[in-house]
């Protein structure tokens, strides 16, 4: 028993005639007879009664054609869910970030998104960058987005953003009146650092020794934003993510570009599998685009 004779057997008893059948299927008229006859040799069931020209289906035929309509109407099922995933108007993208993306520049991709698939759900969960790697890399989230000091063994990792530091200091400070800063501009000043196992916290360190330049740093503390508040507050200046300029309150703050360039890298993870559904594809897609240009 095959599909082809299963098609042909529906087909009839929707249309009541072989040659009906025949025009529908595009094939000939002994081509359907001949499907039939093998389909009832397959199951061992009289589906029709034969005579003058005419076929007239038994009650086994009858019996049999409402278990065919249940199965196509499974496989139309199937064929709904296979668009549905095709078209994102279903189920349920699942994602991970590290604050510095999750706070502002997440939910602004996540609200274009949803806007153009109404029909999909999204969870974003903000965590530590080695936990959005557990967590993609366990297949409960489908994607992350962690900072690049994570253990990268299990997941697919690639870079995702990767922008320059800028300083925060108080826009009063006399140092906000200059176009860009450099190491030897903050010597002595009071620094927010970030915390010493932040891999950009080590890319700073260096750029100051190489100018031979010695901070004074006054707090130490985990999240760019945290430090943008610090130094709104006047506890001193510091250098942070851009990212985690995004919707905050500015007020109070001057930003200032830093040479020599410290990057910020920020790392899109997937699981190790490298199997990553259509909808996440598009949602990145959309997260790339929506990067500030420099």
């Amino acid at each position: 028993m095959n599909f082809r004779q299963i098609e042909a057997f529906k087909t009839v008893m929707a249309c009541g005639t072989t040659t009906r059948a025949a025009e529908l299927l595009r094939v000939s008229q002994p081509a359907v007879s001949r499907l039939l006859a093998d389909l009832e040799k397959a199951t061992r069931l009289k589906l029709f009664e034969r005579g003058k020209g005419r076929i007239t289906p038994t009650a086994e035929g009858h019996a049999f054609y409402n278990e065919v309509r249940r199965a196509f109407i499974g496989l139309e099922q199937l064929h709904f869910a296979a668009e549905n995933i095709r078209s994102f108007s279903s189920g349920t993208l699942r994602i991970a970030s590290l604050p510095v993306l999750g706070h502002a520049f997440l939910p602004r991709v996540v609200g274009a998104f949803c806007a153009g698939n109404p029909g999909l759900s999204i969870v974003l969960h903000i965590h530590s960058s080695e936990t959005v790697k557990t967590l993609v890399q366990s297949g409960q989230f489908d994607l992350g987005f962690a900072a690049d000091e994570i253990d990268r063994a299990g997941v697919k990792a690639s870079l995702f953003a990767n922008p320059d530091a800028v300083c925060v200091l108080p826009s009063a400070h006399a140092l906000a009146r200059k176009a860009v800063l450099t190491p030897q501009d903050l010597a002595d000043e009071r620094f927010i650092s970030l915390a010493s196992e932040d891999a950009a916290r080590s890319r700073i360190d260096r750029a100051f020794d190489a100018a031979k330049v010695k901070r004074r740093i006054v707090v130490e503390t985990q999240y760019s934003a945290t430090i943008c508040n610090l130094a709104r507050s006047g506890a001193g200046l510091g250098l942070v993510n851009p990212f985690a300029l995004l919707g905050l309150d500015r007020s109070g703050l001057a930003v200032l570009p830093f040479k020599p360039a410290v990057k910020f890298r920020t790392l899109l993870i997937t699981p190790p599998s490298g199997l990553v559904s259509q909808a996440a594809q598009a949602f990145i897609a959309m997260a790339e685009r929506e990067l500030p240009r420099a």
